[in-house]
């Protein structure tokens, strides 16, 4: 079993796996329709990686199980993520890397340390950037959560900065 973890670029991004490649959770505020037009919704989510990539750096892994796509990461400063003001738990910090999206595509692909890896590699990167710190809403008691659940980022070093009841904000200073 072999795990790698790569950037994704535009001409990869076929390689998202589904939904992540036409979800616009974060980009987007109020009610959200899951789907509506998934080609549109590449599309803008194409556009936003465009944007993201050109203020900020690469958003975005895909972790690939035996060479297919089994995971994806979606991260950046809170600030290109406007989902982030409806969360009341707490506020993420404007020096933080605020991971969106930590996701393992599959029951079969879970528990093999795809999400590990992930996290390790940004968490490398992060390291050797400027900003030291990551943070997300992890999911208390479930881990059907875009971000993943707590206990996931507990385990991982994070500490709960607001408790939060269902989505505490964490964090990792590294």
């Amino acid at each position: 079993m072999s795990i790698v973890v790569e950037r994704a670029s535009l001409d990869r991004f076929g390689d998202i796996p589904a939904p992540c490649g036409h979800c616009l959770y974060w980009q987007t505020k109020g009610e959200y329709a899951a789907v509506r037009d998934k080609n549109e919704n590449e599309r803008r989510k194409r556009q936003w990686f465009e944007k993201v990539e050109n203020e900020f750096g690469n958003p975005i892994r895909i972790a690939y199980l035996d060479d297919v796509p089994a995971g994806f990461l979606q991260f950046a400063p809170a600030r290109f993520f406007p989902r982030i003001a409806e969360y009341t738990t707490a506020t993420p910090s404007n020096k933080a890397i605020f991971i969106a999206c930590l996701y393992v595509m599959n029951e079969k692909a879970r528990r093999k340390g795809i999400g590990t890896a992930m996290l390790s590699d940004l968490v490398r990167e992060v390291r050797g950037s400027r900003c030291r710190v990551l943070e997300t809403f992890a999911r208390r008691g479930s881990a059907n959560n875009p971000s993943g659940p707590l206990e996931f980022y507990l385990k991982h070093g994070f500490k709960t900065v607001d408790g939060g009841e269902e989505f505490p904000l964490v964090r990792l200073e590294s």
